[in-house]
């Protein structure tokens, strides 16, 4: 049987009710003071602005307490370009360089990053968290530290630049012609920087060690390999391609001819590697062992600096194109040349017209260029790997032609004569065929190039002079036709004239002053 529950006394009924009031009091209490606190902290957290960083934040060494994100980002972009102007030393084994770090594209990470961070705190987390962070504030700076970094290219650049060679760099094998032979030296293996690496070294310097003023940096270096070796060019034994051309003795175009020579001579090309003529030849200077002498400019001959030149681009590139090179650039002249066939010519002028051609072989060639008597030659040594029954044959072919004609100018000469004032040039369209053959027989024939060359006339002065107006008038009017059987009849018109007019004159002069006299009015 369950027992019956004691009934509970009104006493004791009151006492709990008591303690449930007391208990309510005491919750509300602590209620009411939990809020104020909570009211009081959260107060005291927001009382900096969101978009407005906190007193004692510094974004490395700038105090940007107050600022706004715009004008904390300002104060730190002046401070990189404050730091621009700050130099550092850069060695390398013996060498050294002072460089400023706007030379190493130095500057820093994440700018609008930084002053994100640097806005945000204290205003954001839990309460408790945001309240810790402002009371630190209070007694130490919060520093938000920056990643600095530099420009790879930008320090290659400058290694390149202040420290162009140390002392032990490697030297290339090299090969010279004396005599009829060669004569080859040894390579020698080096030290260089290793700008990769340094950029690497230099960056972590700034982010680790660097105190904002100054600094010295040691750079990487490495085993540097030299580029040619005596093994690539003891290849070199063969004549893979040679053309002469007559330029004559004397003056200044021959002169140009051997400076031009010169400058090329010797020169060794790698495997894969481009060359220009013009680049290896100029600048077209007294300095550089050139003078004036004719060349073709806009269809006539001038006199420039370094006239001739053509003839030694055009003698290379036969040689060239002998030996199988690799042509990338070649242009025709203006007008026809006399030292060459039609489209076997190569020029140069200025910028626009070069002769640029690749070594496409898999071993190093040597260019020879020389002038002996009154010749220009032109040598390509290399390794022939070609077979001995196959020959190469440059055919020039004349597709039209254009003759040069006559211009006509008036002269200051006595009326009547006509001399020669410079010659004419025929207008042509050629091209140039590359024949092979194997044991004798033509295996295959292709274009090379195709070439226009614009006529020129023959200039012809005609003598207009004498005191005959209508003389001088008569000619005149015929020069203006161009028409030679015109200008002809005219002057033989004009000579009749001035004839006829001397006879009076001449029987004038004969008379006695009596028979002057008669016939007169006295």
């Amino acid at each position: 049987m369950k027992k019956k529950r004691k009934p509970i006394s009104k006493r004791k009924r009151a006492r709990q009710r008591n303690l449930m009031i007391k208990f309510g009091l005491v919750a509300g209490l602590i209620l009411v003071i939990g809020l104020a606190g909570y009211l009081a902290l959260r107060s005291s957290v927001n009382k900096v602005a969101k978009d407005t960083i906190c007193d004692n934040v510094y974004i490395e060494d700038v105090d940007v307490s107050g600022m706004k994100a715009d004008e904390a980002k300002a104060a730190v972009e002046a401070k990189i370009a404050e730091y621009q102007t700050v130099a550092v030393t850069l060695t390398a084994e013996e060498a050294s360089a002072e460089v400023l770090l706007s030379d190493l594209g130095f500057g820093v990470k994440s700018v609008d990053k930084l002053v994100e961070k640097a806005v945000s705190y204290g205003k954001e987390g839990s309460l408790w968290s945001r309240y810790s962070q402002m009371k630190d504030l209070e007694d130490q700076k919060k520093v938000f530290h920056a990643t600095y970094k530099i420009d790879a290219e930008a320090v290659a650049a400058t290694i390149a630049e202040k420290i162009p060679h140390l002392e032990n760099e490697a030297k290339d094998a090299t090969i010279t012609r004396q005599n009829g032979a060669f004569v080859i030296t040894d390579e020698v293996e080096g030290v260089a920087i290793d700008a990769q690496e340094s950029a690497k070294v230099i960056e972590t310097y700034f982010n680790e060690e660097w105190e904002k003023d100054g600094g010295s940096i040691t750079l990487v270096t490495k085993v540097e390999n030299p580029k040619v070796t005596r093994e690539q060019l003891e290849t070199i034994q063969d004549v893979l391609g040679t053309f002469t051309t007559n330029c004559g003795t004397g003056g200044g175009r021959v002169q140009n001819i051997k400076t031009g020579a010169a400058h090329i001579n010797g020169k060794v090309l790698m495997p894969g590697e481009e060359y220009s003529a013009n680049a290896a030849m100029e600048p077209y200077t007294t300095e550089n062992g050139y003078a004036e002498a004719g060349s073709y400019e806009n269809g006539k001959v001038v006199q420039s600096m370094g006239g001739g030149i053509c003839q030694v681009s055009s003698t290379l590139y036969n040689a060239v194109i002998l030996a199988e090179l690799e042509i990338v650039e070649r242009a025709a002249h203006s007008m026809l040349v006399s030292y060459v066939e039609p489209s076997m010519d190569a020029a140069i002028a200025g910028d626009f017209k070069d002769l640029k051609f690749k070594n496409n072989q898999d071993t190093p060639v040597y260019i020879e260029g020389y002038v002996s008597g009154a010749y220009i030659t032109f040598n390509i040594y290399g390794k022939d790997t070609r077979s001995a029954d196959r020959k190469v044959e440059f055919v020039s072919e004349v597709v039209s032609s254009t003759p040069a004609g006559k211009k006509f100018v008036a002269s200051g000469d006595a009326i009547g004569t006509i001399k020669k004032a410079s010659s004419g040039y025929t207008g042509m369209k050629a091209k140039l065929w590359k024949v092979v053959y194997e044991n004798g027989v033509e295996v295959s024939r292709k274009v090379v190039n195709n070439s226009t060359y614009s006529a020129s006339a023959a200039v012809y002065n005609v003598g207009t002079a004498t005191d005959n107006a209508e003389a001088a008038a008569i000619v005149n009017n015929a020069i203006a036709t161009q028409d030679e059987a015109t200008i002809n009849a005219a002057i033989a018109q004009a000579k009749a004239l001035i004839d006829a007019a001397s006879v009076p004159a001449a029987d004038a002069a004969a008379q006695t002053p009596a028979e002057a006299g008669a016939g007169t009015t006295q």
